[in-house]
């Protein structure tokens, strides 16, 4: 079945021969589909932030288009990072075996999970000495080897600077959110902020979503249309 979002009236988003000096619309595709519709939307922000970079603005607050490449930067970062991090976090539960817990028994079928002393210094009422001694014994052991492998491959400082550029990011984004824009381009912009913060991989399928990606390809096609 062929994507019910893709469009095929834009033909306008290729960089035409009539328009040679159009650079906003350099290397579009002539469909735009679920699969390119964020990378086109910011291929398309960017050249039109480009063209806008050097004009002179009144005083008063930072503006949309001097946002969003500050935000889309940063939203960047934070994917690398993420990328980074789930490289990390394979090869460490690889080397490790799993992450640092110890599985419980109580009684002829109850199984627990514990993560922490503490957990098992709650369960010692359930336990006997022989038990809670092994349970000590295993967390400790496999923590160690957690943090050994850690501090070897860099997994805790990946974490902390995934959670850093995801803070920095969705409060970027949400200050342009709440900006009035003054262009088609601001709108444009403001809209891809918000597809790409809440749904990043294009699946929701309740409205508004769906409308939300339609009226994105609508934005790009009449703000191509413009430039000519």
């Amino acid at each position: 079945m062929a994507d019910s979002e893709t469009s095929r009236t834009l033909p306008a988003i290729t960089r035409g021969k009539d328009n040679p000096q159009n650079g906003a619309t350099e290397n579009l595709p002539f469909l735009i589909d679920r699969r390119n519709l964020l990378p086109v939307a910011a291929h398309w922000l960017s050249a039109r932030v480009d063209e806008t970079r050097d004009q002179k603005r009144a005083s008063g607050p930072t503006p949309v288009r001097e946002m969003w490449p500050r935000w889309y930067a940063c939203h960047l970062q934070r994917v690398r990072a993420t990328r980074l991090r789930q490289k990390l976090e394979t090869k460490l539960l690889g080397e490790t075996g799993g992450t640092p817990i110890v599985e419980l028994r109580i009684g002829a079928e109850q199984t627990v999970v514990v993560h922490s002393f503490a957990d098992i210094n709650r369960l010692a009422p359930h336990l006997d000495a022989e038990q809670l001694y092994q349970a000590r014994v295993e967390l400790s052991r496999r923590r160690k080897r957690w943090k050994e492998a850690d501090k070897r491959l860099g997994y805790a400082t990946a974490v902390a600077r995934e959670q850093e550029l995801a803070h920095q990011a969705g409060i970027a984004g949400r200050v342009m959110r709440i900006t009035a824009p003054s262009s088609l381009t601001e709108v444009t912009a403001k809209l891809h902020c918000l597809i790409v913060m809440q749904d990043p991989g294009l699946k929701l399928e309740l409205t508004p979503w769906p409308e939300l990606r339609r009226l994105l390809k609508d934005l790009i096609r009449i703000g191509n249309v413009a430039d000519r």
